[in-house]
């Protein structure tokens, strides 16, 4: 019998869902500053990489961008 077992997630697995906040100002066409303002008022999480630089999951930016928010939004 052959047992298929779940495979780990690599950090590069976990790297490839999220984005940089330069990829999530060009998607929603406003500046990187503009992002991160987003992020500390808590419009969109941030995660920090290995390296302690803001990265923003995929998914979290999916669902702002499904919401409507745009730029000037408080």
């Amino acid at each position: 019998m052959n047992v298929m077992t779940p495979t780990a997630m690599t950090s590069h697995d976990l790297e490839e869902d999220l984005m940089t906040r330069k990829q999530v100002a060009y998607l929603f066409r406003v500046t990187s500053a503009a992002v991160a303002t987003w992020a500390r008022r808590g419009h969109l999480p941030e995660v920090r990489n290995r390296d302690g630089r803001p990265r923003y999951r995929r998914a979290d930016v999916e669902a702002l961008f499904r919401s409507g928010f745009r730029r000037g939004a408080r």
